[in-house]
């Protein structure tokens, strides 16, 4: 398999795995992203399989239905944090600052409960 990847020095980044994470992470298959997107199905299939590269066009249409910026998508750190994760940081970006401050409150007494036990 041929994997697409950005290199820019000692960081490479795959292109088509953070298309698939973006996916999996907004619950949302790849024929519904090319539909939304308004193209090909099997243009997405070959990015994630590395197969083909995206042009900046598509990139941009990815990020835009993502609402992502194009410096997110290529964010080295969001793209090596488990979806689970970048689920709940999606979530939580929606939230007012005073919800985001409740959230963390919560979270942070969890975790004072679990090193307790």
């Amino acid at each position: 398999m041929n994997i697409i990847q950005f290199t820019k020095g000692d960081v490479m980044f795959d292109i088509g795995g953070r298309i698939i994470t973006l996916r999996q992470l907004h619950n949302i298959s790849a024929n519904k992203l090319s539909k939304e997107l308004n193209i090909d199905p099997s243009t997405i299939n070959k990015i994630e399989k590395g197969t083909a590269k995206p042009s900046i066009d598509l990139l941009f249409k990815i990020c835009d239905y993502f609402n992502i910026s194009l410096a997110e998508f290529f964010d080295s750190q969001a793209s090596e944090l488990p979806a689970d994760l970048l689920q709940l940081i999606e979530t939580a970006k929606k939230l007012t600052p005073e919800e985001r401050k409740s959230l963390n409150n919560f979270l942070q007494t969890l975790l004072e409960r679990t090193e307790r036990q």
